[in-house]
């Protein structure tokens, strides 16, 4: 059996590109995808705008401080966003999103509920007409904008045909005003601990940015904007980019992969994990991931970044104690002479690039043609193993939910 790898050939690794590599104004995202020319993080979340599906609720503030001028430009931003999208609902056709018009000034009125725009030249239409002008009022309370977007979620959103659906809040804002019974942060931390995903952009309309970059505090971590200066270019795209890290997740019960274990608002992959603390031989590890979701699998590392994460994401599950040993999909193939990751049934396997063998590994024995991971010190590392000998627990991996795969919700 030869070493590991044979390091000049990369096998057939199938990406699907999440976003491009422009400069964007969420931080934590923008350093991820700096970083994925360089690294393989293996499947992405799906980019197709046209295939995407969520409950938006767009909440515009409509108080005198925002101009008409600024209302025009959020209407303009709104339809742009959105261009691509299946507006609406279809039977025939679950991959679709809604959008919900709420604004506000002293008080919050509903423009349009989920249900009402049923094609996009309808939403297109309506939307510059909801935004035409400016109210005369002056006061600008987002906490009453937010209540009305978390009671339209509630009745319309949660516990209805689309309850897995994932939920959004757009807010457009020209000032952050509110305390006690009106301020804004504990109607955005509900929605946030609902599920909710809070995109703000603050719109600098007279010349007081301060108040404005208060909105930072309610909004998902990585989901605030502004208009100024050189964000103002990447508006559209930062914000496509955060609908479709949205319309990125896991079940319940499987851990998304991501840049980093500890932020869960960290930018995610198209992948997810889940740890079975049932010991197997590594054939039946193999089997048993199979059989779990379509296009489930024994999980794959092919990075150092990837190997870090699942040794993280074993150690926090319940139970788990050292030495942590768990099988990953990595086997030997014959046919192909090298060491190659599983994939999902129906898929060719992909020839490894990175490696990480504990020493003295992979033994030349042809009876040990699995992987598991094993610790050493600190870390855990390869190494070979019987197909059908021995017992570990696994880790499972399954794609994500998102635009190039509907998730219904039983899934």
């Amino acid at each position: 059996m030869e070493n590991s790898v044979n390091k000049g050939i990369i096998g057939l690794i199938r990406v699907q590109i999440c976003i491009d590599s422009g400069a964007s104004v969420i931080v934590s995202y923008a350093k991820s995808m700096n970083s994925q020319s360089s690294v393989d993080q293996g499947r992405q979340c799906g980019s197709d705008l046209a295939n995407l599906w969520l409950d938006v609720v767009v909440v515009v503030d409509n108080s005198k401080g925002m101009t008409n001028d600024g209302l025009l430009s959020v209407a303009a931003t709104i339809t742009t966003i959105f261009a691509n999208t299946q507006i609406g609902t279809n039977p025939s056709n679950p991959k679709t999103t809604r959008v919900g018009i709420v604004t506000y000034n002293k008080e919050a009125q509903v423009n349009a509920d989920l249900n009402q725009y049923q094609s996009y030249g309808n939403f297109s239409d309506a939307i510059y007409q909801d935004l035409a002008m400016v109210s005369t009022i002056e006061q600008s309370f987002l906490s009453n904008g937010l209540q009305a977007a978390e009671q339209m979620l509630q009745t319309q959103s949660s516990g209805s045909s689309r309850d897995h659906y994932k939920k959004v809040v757009i807010v457009y804002a020209s000032a952050y005003k509110g305390t006690g019974p009106l301020d804004p942060v504990p109607v955005a931390n509900r929605l946030i601990e609902d599920g909710v995903f809070i995109i703000t952009v603050a719109y600098d309309e007279g010349g007081n940015e301060g108040p404005l970059y208060k909105l930072a505090e309610i909004a998902t971590s990585g989901m605030a904007f502004n208009t100024t200066g050189t964000a103002s270019a990447n508006l559209v795209p930062d914000i496509q980019k955060a609908l479709l890290q949205a319309n990125c997740y896991c079940p319940d019960d499987w851990e998304q992969y991501r840049d980093s274990f500890s932020n869960r608002y960290s930018f995610h992959y198209g992948q997810c994990l889940k740890l079975v603390t049932s010991p197997a031989m590594w054939t039946a590890s193999k089997m048993s991931c199979r059989n779990r979701r379509t296009n489930s699998y024994l999980a794959t590392e092919q990075s150092q970044q990837k190997h870090d994460f699942l040794l993280d994401y074993v150690k926090n599950q319940k139970g788990m104690g050292m030495p942590y040993q768990y099988n990953i999909g990595l086997s030997w193939s014959s046919t192909q002479n090298s060491w190659v990751w599983e994939q999902p049934a129906g898929m060719n396997p992909v020839s490894v690039n990175y490696t990480n063998w504990r020493a003295g590994y992979p033994t030349a024995s042809s009876s040990a043609s699995g992987v598991m991971n094993m610790q050493a010190g600190t870390q855990t590392y390869w190494q070979n193993i019987g197909l059908m000998s021995g017992s570990a627990d696994y880790v499972c991996e399954s794609y994500s939910c998102d635009t190039d795969n509907y998730c219904d919700g039983d899934d």
